[in-house]
């Protein structure tokens, strides 16, 4: 203000003393002053307050106040979209344009007393950072981000944390982000920063990529049928263990219930890929514990690019599983050979991505609650009529009578007084587990990263003392140099299982509901329920000891090397060791040994009491090259890959049997008395190794038009000499539709890709002995002190793999909002494995050989429909559909000894289970009975019906017939998945139906029954009791085995009338999860809270009223879970 004041007065002077006065100011500026007179001008001090203006009048503001001392081109700065907004006070004119072109594309400089406004120096390249989440602000590690257009492929992908960093040319205008299962989005960069982006859901995923185990393919060329389930689809579908999300999610992956074993959490499940197609195995004289064998019709496994067991699946923590990929036509699987047969289950472990420390706690409570409802057993009073009726208190003997006579009023008065034990509760409990897992992320995402996991989990069964606990820790390592990954993954596992000490459930079901199972007055478990009948509840209080436990340790190492563009190589080596013990120990007191007594022989009351241990281990050592080559050259893709891989797997079993231990403290197989009678130290082991090369390769002519092809070959020691060599081979083609410029729904229609392929693969599910001659030692004799040996197997060098011929053709489709799965398959297994006579001349009677065609066909169809989708909302349904048929095209005049021994198993009397039989133009999994006319009104006896349609009622084993089919003609899966700012729902349906079960309920517990025990109330209500009655059962009267005239009736057998249609629905599983808001995350000072509940195996729905679950029962499941990163 007062150098305006100051202006003022020279203005008001004469014009002369102006002048003058001037003219000497001019002077001393001139000869005393360093900086010229306009460098007083810029730095004139305004104060400047401005809101949400545009940068064009903030500058004509600036100039107002600063005597126009601001120069600008008005063109330039009108393309600047920024509102200014600031709060400036006493600053210079420079300092206030700086504030405000803060941002912009502009920058200012002195020049000449003035404030010059220009352009920024554009930089060769800009960083841009940011973060990618989904709609409910979830981060999204390993999200794809490339530039697109780049023929390079300058890109990088997000940490676990969602974040990015990536260094690009500034002449970038667009970038694309992408994720599997979420929408590609594309976002313009305009000279920003910083970008933070959204995915939206897909309405259901459509990958990008196939991952195989061993070569990663673009899924819009690739002609094989895969099934690809992310961590999410898997985690939604049960959190229990792997194989049981599987059972809910696909159906083409058949995961069959165990009727025998239940929910019993040490049995591993049977499973199938597109029905079967090989012989079961001969169990042999040894039982191994510790799983060392696989199913013959078991599909192959790949963790991490490597083969694993069954057993590791089922035990391996699922958080850290990132995907699994089912490899099901020969497209798909060739590339594993003479393994692949019978289908390949590819499983994909965590990236490791990150550039920052994240720790991750997931843990839940598992609580497994039995399942009863397929049991209907007559409870006291019930049990106490049958009784009557089938005439167990009658005797032709007085004094027998009047005994049998008081044992009956006996009872009676105690079921009046109201005794009446639920024995099916005795070994029972609400078992209530509990699994931990903790997750550290580390590193620097440029260069070295690596993630710790350690998880806890332990299985409580619904049988008490019955547990599996498993505790893992992982360590994954991964380091980049310029173009080379090195990347290592080491993982211990430790298992500890125990059975229940009570026993087999079939145990407590017979048990009499009028017999105690405690002392009335002391509370103490009794040793026998009545009269040398022994109490199985009294195992378990006297040390009875049944476990198995095992430790492995599992290393992966590779190395990734870019060496030029589209060019990767690619070598891995694996090492896998693993030990397996087991103890089972029966003390002398166990209800095994409740025949001998005290009047028994000293000898045998010296045996009571035995020892089994096992002892195992195993190795895995395997090592592989591979290389593949993509580019494209215009509308050209050319895809190349080939490689090269050895392994040897061995291993080796012991078991030893001891009895007569002293007392239950014992538990020692060194306090023996003696070697098991007729035994001594068993064994077994086998050796097998393998080299393989596989070449491959694809093309594709712009989008639309593609081929692949997968050629490998493998030599196995598994094989006879004379057919060391094996190859598979596969030849796929496809075709876009969607992408042809004709197709006229393209707006509606976003993929309609047809494909087919043919191709042949093996299956190497069985021991290198079945090759070889082996040889067994003369061990109870000598000859002047040398131990003779003999030939214990026939050799046979011709032995080869067994091979499957797969025809597929599918679609893949992507309507609106509907997607869409479709393959329609045939696969045709030659040279299966089995037994085949010999001439007895060569001191056998059998020899493993090759031989026969069976052929398996069916369809299977998945939808899926986004009923709703809005932002952080979606609804949607799916449903899907598997058909399989299984033939017998051709079997070998040899399998004629193989069905001749069956036969005359059917004809035992003590026999009444179906027998397996190989017919031509039959099914494998054909139900063999006789044909039952049903009970005879009169009689109450079967009648049978004989090949030539005549009635009998005698049973003759060459009157087998095929009665009914056990493999399912449909099943499938239906559900929904819901979800709405957080909240989620996602429940699965499965259903079955079409084939035939053999009731065995009815036979054991209806008409096979020992009226000593308890029995189906069917056996009351529903059997033959009068002349001209008609029922579904036979009269009530203890069976025998031969001609015993005390008893009534011959021994129920297998007959079409225990053969049942089925039908089944089951309410798999439930999922109720609730993701914590960003608000609430923030003040938690945490990235994430998830709270879920879980149910499994909810309900089921069958045609058919049978027990389930023989020797362990069936649960149900439910669980909470907490999942929290920080």
């Amino acid at each position: 203000m007062k150098k305006n004041c100051k202006a003022k007065v020279f203005c008001g002077l004469s014009v002369m003393r102006g002048a003058l006065c001037g003219l000497l100011l001019l002077s001393l500026t001139t000869l005393f002053t360093h900086s010229p007179v306009y460098g007083q001008q810029n730095v004139k001090r305004i104060s400047l307050k401005l809101e949400t203006t545009s940068l064009l009048e903030a500058l004509r503001e600036i100039n107002r106040l600063g005597d126009n001392v601001v120069v600008f081109k008005k063109e330039e700065v009108e393309r600047e979209t920024k509102r200014v907004t600031v709060d400036l006070k006493n600053v210079t004119v420079k300092a206030a344009v700086e504030a405000c072109v803060e941002g912009t594309g502009l920058t200012c400089v002195d020049f000449e007393g003035k404030v010059v406004v220009t352009p920024r120096q554009q930089p060769t390249s800009i960083t841009v950072t940011g973060t990618v989440r989904d709609v409910n602000g979830e981060v999204l590690p390993g999200t794809t981000v490339i530039v697109k257009g780049d023929s390079l492929f300058l890109g990088t992908s997000t940490g676990a944390d969602g974040a990015y960093r990536l260094t690009m040319p500034t002449s970038v205008t667009t970038l694309v982000f992408s994720f599997v299962g979420y929408k590609p989005k594309e976002v313009t960069v305009g000279g920003r920063t910083k970008i933070d982006v959204v995915l939206e859901e897909e309405v259901k995923s459509v990958d990008e990529v196939v991952v195989t185990g061993i070569f990663t393919r673009k899924a819009s060329s690739y002609t094989g049928a895969v099934v690809t389930m992310t961590a999410k689809d898997i985690m939604r579908a049960g959190n229990q263990n792997l194989f049981q999300s599987l059972k809910n999610l696909d159906p083409s992956l058949f995961i069959m219930d165990n009727l025998e074993m239940g929910s019993n959490p040490n049995a591993i499940p049977e499973m199938k890929m597109r029905g079967i197609s090989s012989f079961p195995l001969e169990e042999t004289g040894v039982r191994l514990k510790g799983n060392y064998k696989n199913s013959p019709n078991q599909p192959l496994f790949i963790l991490d690019g490597f083969e694993v067991t069954a057993e590791r699946v089922m035990d391996m923590d699922m958080n850290r599983i990132e995907s699994v990929t089912l490899l099901k036509d020969a497209s798909a699987k060739a590339i594993y050979g003479s393994k692949a047969a019978n289908g390949v289950v590819v499983i994909t472990t965590r990236r490791l991505a990150g550039n920052e420390q994240r720790v991750t706690y997931t843990g839940s409570v598992d609580i497994q609650m039995p399942d009863l409802s397929s049991y209907n057993l007559c409870d006291a009073e019930e049990k106490l009529e049958a009784e009557r009726i089938d005439g167990i208190y009658d005797d032709a003997n007085f004094l027998l009578y009047t005994q049998k006579q008081m044992l009956y009023q006996q009872r009676k008065q105690l079921v009046a007084a109201g005794l009446d034990t639920y024995w099916l509760s005795k070994p029972l409990r609400t078992g209530v587990g509990h699994k931990h897992n903790l997750s550290v992320e580390l590193g620097d995402a440029e260069t070295l990263r690596a993630v710790l996991d350690v998880s806890y989990n332990q299985v409580i069964g619904v049988m008490k003392g019955s547990d599996r606990r498993n505790i893992s820790g992982s360590l994954d390592l991964s380091y980049r140099r310029n173009d080379l990954i090195f990347s290592n993954t080491m993982t211990v596992n430790s298992n500890k299982s125990y059975d229940s000490p009570y026993g087999a459930f079939s145990d407590y079901a017979k048990m009499n509901p009028y017999w105690r199972a405690k002392d009335p007055e002391t509370g103490q478990v009794v040793r026998w329920a009545e009269d040398r009948i022994p109490n199985p509840m009294y195992d378990a209080e006297i040390g009875t000891l049944k476990k198995e436990s095992y430790v492995d340790f599992l290393n992966n190492f590779q190395v990734e090397w870019r060496a030029l563009n589209g060019l990767i190589l690619r070598a891995r080596v694996m090492l896998s060791f693993k030990r397996n013990d087991g103890d089972e120990f029966l003390p002398a007191a166990h209800s095994s040994f409740a025949n001998i007594t005290k009047d028994s022989p000293v000898e045998e009351q010296l045996r009571k009491g035995s020892y089994r241990l096992d002892n195992g281990k195993s190795s895995n050592v395997s090592g592989d090259l591979h290389g593949n080559y993509a580019t494209t050259i215009g509308k050209h893709s050319i895809l190349a890959m080939g490689g090269f891989g050895i392994s040897e797997y061995s291993y080796e079993a012991y078991v030893h049997k001891a009895e007569g231990f002293p007392n239950s403290q014992s538990a020692d197989i060194t306090f023996a008395r003696q070697y098991a009678l007729d035994s001594r130290p068993e064994g077994s082991s086998s050796l097998r190794r393998e080299i393989n090369f596989v070449l491959g390769g694809g093309y594709s002519y712009d989008d639309r038009y593609f081929l692949d092809f997968n050629v490998q070959t493998s030599a196995s020691s598994l094989y006879g000499n004379d057919n060391r060599w094996a190859t598979g081979w596969s030849v796929g083609v496809g075709w876009n539709l969607h992408n042809e410029h004709f197709f006229p729904w393209k707006d509606l229609v976003r993929q309609f890709k047809v494909r087919g392929s043919i191709g042949l693969t093996g299956n190497q599910n069985f021991d290198t002995n079945e090759a070889v001659a082996t040889y067994q030692y003369y061990t109870d004799a000598n000859y002047l002190g040398m131990t003779g040996s003999y030939l214990g197997r026939l050799a046979n060098p011709s032995l080869k793999w067994e091979q499957k011929k797969d025809y597929n053709v599918g679609v893949d489709a992507t309507i609106h909002r509907a997607t869409l799965r479709f393959d329609l398959y045939r696969a045709d297994t030659e040279n299966m494995l089995t037994d085949v006579s010999v001439p007895t001349s060569t001191g056998f009677a059998t020899v493993k050989d090759n031989l026969g065609l069976v052929r398996n066909s069916g369809i299977e169809a998945y939808l899926s429909y986004g009923v709703l989708q809005q932002n952080r909302t979606f609804l949607t349904v799916f449903g899907s559909l598997v058909t399989t048929k299984n033939k017998i095209i051709r079997l070998s005049e040899s399998m004629r000894a193989f069905n001749e021994l069956r036969d005359k198993m059917a004809s035992d009397k003590a026999n009444n289970r179906p027998v397996l039989k190989y017919v031509d133009g039959e099914s494998m999994e054909t139900i063999w009975a006789v044909r039952s006319a049903g009970i005879d009104p009169m009689t109450g006896q079967e009648l049978y019906i004989r090949q030539d349609g005549s009635l009998t009622y005698t049973y003759y084993e060459s009157d087998l017939y095929p009665v009914g089919n056990s493999l399912p003609k449909y099943r499938g899966t239906f559900g929904f998945t819901f979800e709405h700012k957080g909240f989620g729902v996602s429940t699965t349906f499965r259903y079955q139906a079409g084939y035939q079960y053999y009731n065995r309920t009815l036979i054991d517990r209806v008409e096979n029954v020992d009226m000593n025990y308890n029995v189906d109330k069917r056996a009351l209500y529903g059997r033959w009791k009068e002349p001209g009655q008609v029922t579904p059962f036979k009269r009530l009267g203890t069976f025998r085995y031969d001609d015993d005239p005390l008893s009534r009736q011959e021994m129920t057998r297998a007959t079409s009338r225990f053969v049942q249609d089925a039908k089944e629905l089951t309410w798999g599983s439930l999922n109720v999860y609730y993701d914590f808001q960003a608000n609430i995350l923030k003040y938690l000072r945490m990235k994430r809270l998830r709270v879920s509940f879980y149910m499994e195996e909810i309900s089921k729905i069958s045609s058919i009223k049978a027990e389930r679950g023989f020797d362990y029962p069936f649960a149900r499941t439910m669980s909470f879970s907490l999942i929290g990163t920080f």
